[in-house]
């Protein structure tokens, strides 16, 4: 399929899977203020809630915005882990969820809120190059970006972890960690394309980490690389 066909069926796609998702998090956040009193730590409630909100309307407004497409990975399997990484936390909805104690629920909702927070700010820096696909656009080096090449999977960390004690099941533990795989496989198919693209990001990739600040894990970074 053409490259550029691709990408509008995808932003199409995503306006109306990211809208919907948009909706119901405005809708859970109005009945939330409606009923704060009848909600236990209802401010920590409603500000991730809040967070959430303007989470989605970025990733809405910068699908609406984002760059046309330069190059692509080939092949099914990066198209498969994009879309398994971005939607397998929603198993979540199926796992019935276990009781928590009061810390647990506190802890998990700060590290939902500060998690979310920072994906949102590594949205905003990604900015017009966001993308769900191994895709390549333009290439951020600044901000976030100069700490560790994937600072918007590293925020999500935290988020998910969050999500995961607040759900308290055992089997989502094990949800969590196939995320966390499937979304260092999709960032090595996105370094894949990144690398074909732009000649400078191998310098790039030498100084700055790829997932966590300060630590080259060089494990990652040749698999990285044989994908390439």
């Amino acid at each position: 399929m053409n490259k550029t066909l691709e990408d509008r069926l995808g932003k199409l796609a995503m306006i109306l899977i990211f809208g919907y998702f948009c909706i119901q998090q405005v809708q859970s956040f109005v009945i939330s203020f409606r009923l704060r009193e009848q909600i236990e730590f209802w401010p920590l409630a409603l500000l991730s809630q809040l967070c959430g909100v303007v989470f989605m309307v970025l990733v809405l407004y910068f699908t609406f915005t984002r760059l046309p497409p330069r190059d692509t990975a080939a092949g099914a399997m990066p198209r498969v882990v994009a879309i398994a990484g971005t939607f397998t936390m929603l198993l979540l909805i199926v796992l019935p969820p276990e009781p928590i104690g009061e810390v647990q629920r506190v802890v998990s909702t700060v590290l939902i809120i500060v998690g979310t927070f920072l994906s949102a700010w590594c949205l905003y820096q990604l900015g017009k190059s966001f993308s769900i696909m191994a895709v390549s656009r333009e290439l951020r080096t600044h901000g976030s970006y100069s700490v560790v090449r994937h600072p918007l999977y590293g925020a999500e960390v935290v988020m998910i972890v969050g999500n995961i004690l607040s759900h308290g099941s055992p089997l989502a533990y094990g949800v969590g960690l196939l995320w966390l795989a499937l979304q260092v496989r999709r960032a090595q198919f996105e370094e894949s394309v990144l690398r074909q693209t732009f000649p400078e990001y191998e310098d790039y990739a030498r100084r700055v980490p790829m997932l966590v600040p300060g630590v080259h894990m060089r494990f990652l970074e040749k698999s990285a690389s044989a994908t390439s």
